[in-house]
Formats: C-alpha cells, sequence, structure tokens
C-alpha cells in the first residue's frame, strides 16, 4: 500500500507529524468543539438511515452475493486525529461500504484515535454490516525461534495486540515485494499460523486479507493463497488493459470473486511523485477508476469488486492535484457501488 508504521511505536517522523499540524491550526478546532460535531454527524447519520434503507435490508445487501467495495482508510486524516473540520470520521462512510482497512501512520498508540474506533467506529459500522480491518505485517516477536512455535507466538501475538486489542473483523497483510530464501519461509509460516484466527481456513468470519502490487506468480502467495479471503490488487494509474494478463496468473490459486483490484484518490500534496490520475476532477462520473467497476474477466464469473485507497479523500476537488482538505461526499464510491450492483 505505501509504507506502514508500527502503531505500537511513537512515530519516527514526529516532526512531519508536528509540521502538518501546524500548517492545519488555521482549521484547528478544540476538543469539545471537534466531539459536538462528531456527535451531531452521527446523529444525523444514524437519522438518515432510519428514514430510508433499513437495517435489515443494509445487512441482507451486504450478505448476498454481490460485488463487494472496500476502503482503505488513513488514521491521520481521521477528525479525531488533525482536528481538521473539513476530515471525515469513520462513521461518515458510505452504509453500502462493504469493508474498510485502517491504514496506520501518523497516529501514535496514545492517540484517541484508537479508542474511538474501539468504542463508535467498530460497533457503528459493523451494525451497518461493513467489516472493519487493519494493515499490518508479519513480524516475529523478540526472541521468537524461527521453527512452528515461533510462527505461532508471532500469529498470538498479532491477535492479542492488533486484532483482538481493538475488536477487528481481521487483518491485512500488505506485501509490496518479491518475498524470497529466509524471508519466504519465517512470512509463510506466521501466515499459516495466523489462518487459524483468521481467513477461510479459520471457519471465525473474520478475514485475512493479501495486499499487493505483485501477481499471482510469486512464491509467498502461492504458499498462502488456500488461506486468503481477498486480494487487493494495487494497479493505481494503469488502464484496465493489463486486467486479465494480471488475473490468468492469479486464477489457477483463487476463484474470481477474491480477486479485487483497486485505484487511489489524490492524496493531498500527492502531485507529482505520488499522483495516480484515477479520477477525473471536478468529479463527474468518470475516470479510471469507473473503467475498473465495469471490468470483468473474459470468462467465468465476475471479480470480487473494487477497492480504493484513501477514500477519506473521496471529496468534490476542483482539480486533479487539489491540495484542499475538502470534506468528502463519497460519490465516487456510491457511484461504483451502483455500476457493480445496480
Amino acid at each position: 500500500m505505501k509504507k506502514i508504521i508500527e502503531i505500537f511505536k511513537k512515530p519516527i517522523l514526529i516532526i512531519l507529524a508536528m509540521a502538518m499540524i501546524v500548517n492545519l491550526s488555521s482549521c484547528k478546532k478544540n476538543a469539545a468543539e471537534i466531539e459536538q460535531e462528531n456527535q451531531l454527524s452521527l446523529k444525523n447519520k444514524q437519522s438518515a438511515l432510519s428514514s430510508g434503507v433499513s437495517l435489515q435490508s443494509l445487512i441482507a445487501y451486504k450478505k448476498s452475493d454481490h460485488q463487494i467495495t472496500a476502503g482503505f482508510y488513513r488514521t491521520w486524516r481521521d477528525r479525531s486525529v488533525s482536528g481538521n473540520a473539513n476530515d471525515p470520521i469513520m462513521t461518515e462512510l458510505p452504509d453500502s461500504l462493504d469493508v474498510v482497512i485502517v491504514f496506520p501512520d501518523y497516529t501514535p498508540a496514545d492517540s484517541p484515535f484508537w479508542t474511538k474506533l474501539k468504542d463508535v467506529y467498530i460497533p457503528y459500522l459493523r451494525a451497518r454490516g461493513t467489516k472493519v480491518l487493519i494493515t499490518g505485517s508479519l513480524t516475529m516477536p523478540a526472541g521468537a525461534s524461527q521453527n512452528a512455535a515461533g510462527y505461532a507466538a508471532a500469529a498470538k501475538s498479532i491477535m492479542d495486540n492488533t486484532v483482538n486489542k481493538y475488536g477487528l473483523d481481521g487483518y491485512d497483510i500488505d506485501i509490496e515485494h518479491n518475498v524470497a530464501g529466509a524471508e519466504l519461509t519465517e512470512k509463510t509460516g506466521i501466515y499459516i499460523a495466523l489462518s487459524s484466527y483468521l481467513g477461510p481456513k479459520s471457519k471465525t468470519g473474520k478475514l485475512l486479507t493479501y495486499d499487493t502490487n505483485q501477481n499471482g506468480a510469486t512464491a509467498f502467495f502461492r504458499n498462502v493463497s488456500t488461506m486468503i479471503d481477498y486480494v487487493w490488487f494495487q494497479t493505481y494509474g494503469s488502464g484496465t488493459s493489463r486486467f486479465q494478463t494480471v488475473w490468468n496468473t492469479y486464477s489457477p490459486y483463487i476463484p474470481s470473486k477474491k480477486f479485487v483490484p483497486g485505484f487511489s484518490f489524490y492524496e493531498e500534496n500527492g502531485y507529482p511523485g505520488n499522483y495516480w490520475n484515477d479520477v477525473t476532477y471536478p468529479q463527474n462520473g468518470t475516470g479510471r477508476a469507473y473503467d475498473y467497476a465495469r471490468w470483468q474477466p473474459s470468462t467465468g464469473p465476475k471479480k470480487g469488486g473494487v477497492f480504493s485507497y484513501a477514500i477519506d479523500r473521496d471529496a468534490p476537488l476542483t482539480s486533479t492535484n487539489d491540495n484542499t482538505i475538502i470534506h468528502p461526499n463519497f460519490k465516487v464510491t456510491k457511484d461504483l457501488i451502483k455500476i457493480m450492483n445496480p
């Protein structure tokens, strides 16, 4: 996905984080004002739901056979972290979103975000059938042996210190390089151990997902393919012409309903180094993201759906490299859901 900083350590880039806070100081409000706005937003959302689609209908939709929509949500752009009134909170995500993956960065362990995630966001989203995952790594605990017992200890640490600690619905593993040698042995061992708690083999209903920009020919993917719920395939900035070729590398190992290609919304200050141009701005219903939603494998069942990175930036920007923090309207996300599930 991009880079990951362990949520249980103080961010190394604290100076950068402080600079971001200073830069946004003109938009900040005190904690009481932010909390009041958050509660008002939550009440408005609950009122809108009660007057529209019922919870029963929403849950039935989530359980039905459909193409899912998932989004990676950047923790540092949550209003409880940034203090910026134009940033979202997780209860504002579209009710029809199937999966949200918490992407942690610039958010230390003592941030109020983590308490709010556990006590407010996850219960709210789960009541609407939205599963909440977090992106993490496969890391051995200090002193653990490179054997089955050590891999089991690593899996238990992930469960105790992350998944169960916050009451999450699963764990997403980010792999953006070719895993080989001793690393391949270690990561495979941890993944196998983790699959007893999460993923299709666990029978727990909790998800174990594989997040990558690699194709399906890698040794690590082949080692763990039967333990994966979804492959989030990062194809930012690419046209759909390559999708079939990539899917062909995955198809011997997973059904198409587990293959989910994804795009990125424009991240503030991303241009020109981190710029994908997957969405047209001003929002007009066009762009690569819409092509992704319409794409299907040439033969067989439909794809699993579509995901987005930086769903918190699904906002009415004025141009493709607008760096203004604008409150999201989630128009693109809602459009893609309708395209895939009319």
